[in-house]
């Protein structure tokens, strides 16, 4: 397929490294407002546009990767299905539910694919161990905990997204979700009860936040997200019989099966920069005529939005 990129940063270069990891994927579109030209020169075989409006008007374009600022993912998002245009959208696809309510609409109005590129949930190793998780080898689950922070320069230079409250920064929607989604895959979306604590900025955002949630049959989960200070960054599963350990385990490529003693250690490397997966499987979607994944389905992308919301609502006054 003919892959547009609107919005062109950082994480938009580690996606098209996978894309070119894909047979048959083509990066054949970018738009940029701000660096279209040096795009051009430097994507010499790529169109460039520096305007999103035109991007979408191409009939070559059959998909596009949204990766903007969060607070523009609805607006681009809704704009590139209207153009009938698929779309993957990258997390959080929306600050809000009702954003996400919106553009469930839209999708299903149009007829197009759309999915958010929660990246870790399509990794190998990430799917193998939570497999095994689930399938008793440590016992019955009974508590999680997830790690996801590190020192941001955007807390250096005050001037960044991150802590911008324009552009829906904070802690718990940059790197957050992964930890609630590790959570959510082991227990589901809607916990029992859940008791947080954000570390506010001067920005009104959070800057750090902790989260202990309660589930059915007694089940827990310790979570921390934090764009100020370096953590672990691993995820640990907790069985009545041993336990899982996933070091780095939003980008997995290898874990530990451990039952007392006997440690077993299993690496399941990723495709090129690990985005090559949630494209294998958009492709894969999309040539089978589905309007969506049913690795991370739009209902879940809406009850991640709903949690996210509970939980702000919590801590930001």
């Amino acid at each position: 397929m003919n892959w547009g990129f609107i919005g062109f940063g950082r994480i938009a270069r580690k996606f098209l490294e996978s894309l070119q990891a894909v047979d048959g994927e083509m990066a054949y579109a970018f738009a940029s407002r701000s660096n279209a030209e040096s795009l051009q020169k430097e994507f010499p075989n790529v169109k460039v546009y520096d305007n999103y409006d035109a991007l979408l008007s191409d009939e070559q374009v059959e998909i596009v990767y949204i990766s903007t600022t969060h607070n523009f993912h609805k607006e681009h998002t809704i704009a590139a299905l209207k153009a009938g245009k698929h779309v993957v959208c990258e997390k959080p696809m929306g600050i809000n539910s009702r954003e996400i309510e919106a553009m469930q609409h839209v999708a299903k109005e149009t007829g197009k694919f759309l999915m958010e590129a929660m990246w870790m949930r399509f990794l190998p190793a990430y799917r193998e161990a939570l497999k095994r998780a689930k399938s008793g080898e440590i016992g019955k689950i009974k508590h999680i905990t997830a790690s996801f922070g590190f020192r941001s320069i955007d807390k250096l230079t005050r001037d960044g997204r991150l802590l911008n409250p324009d552009l829906a920064g904070g802690a718990l929607f940059d790197v957050g979700v992964y930890p609630l989604t590790i959570a959510a895959d082991l227990f589901g979306w809607q916990p029992e009860s859940f008791d947080a604590h954000a570390q506010v900025g001067e920005t009104g955002f959070d800057e750090t936040m902790i989260m202990q949630l309660s589930y059915e049959n007694n089940c827990t989960a310790q979570l921390s997200a934090s764009i100020v200070f370096n953590s672990n960054k691993e995820a640990c599963i907790y069985g009545e019989e041993g336990f899982i350990r996933m070091p780095l385990f939003w980008k997995c490529q290898e874990f530990e099966v451990i039952k007392g003693e006997e440690v077993e250690k299993v690496e399941l490397p990723f495709i090129s920069t690990g985005y090559a997966h949630e494209i294998i499987e958009a492709r894969e979607c999309i040539n089978h005529g589905e309007k969506e994944s049913n690795l991370f389905t739009l209902e879940e992308s809406l009850a991640s939005a709903r949690l996210v919301e509970q939980i702000l609502s919590t801590v930001l006054k």
